[in-house]
């Protein structure tokens, strides 16, 4: 897993705005978004902002009364399909 981000803010439009870390090499539109424990937070919908300073759109998966307990938080992301499988394995195995 490799860190992402830190969550800036839930957007109106119901989102987390994730601070990149430095510039965004492949297109990460549908991965997942993790907390450090594994917590499954979202999933990317959209990059926007500077090619050396983006953003995040992140769908949120967890409850909407909880997402703000998340801001200030840095997120993690797979760094391979491999990786997701066996993360996606695991969090199903705990649930």
């Amino acid at each position: 897993m490799r860190k992402i981000g830190r969550i800036e803010k839930v957007t109106r439009s119901r989102n987390f705005l994730v601070k990149a870390e430095g510039v965004i090499f492949s297109d990460p539109k549908d991965a997942p978004i993790l907390s450090e424990d594994l917590r499954m937070l979202g999933i990317v919908r959209d990059v926007i902002g500077p090619v050396d300073s983006p953003y995040l759109l992140v769908k949120i998966l967890v409850p909407l009364d909880k997402a703000s307990e998340f801001v200030g938080k840095d997120v993690y992301m797979p760094s391979s399909k491999k990786e997701w499988r066996t993360l996606s394995e695991k969090i199903k195995r705990e649930f």
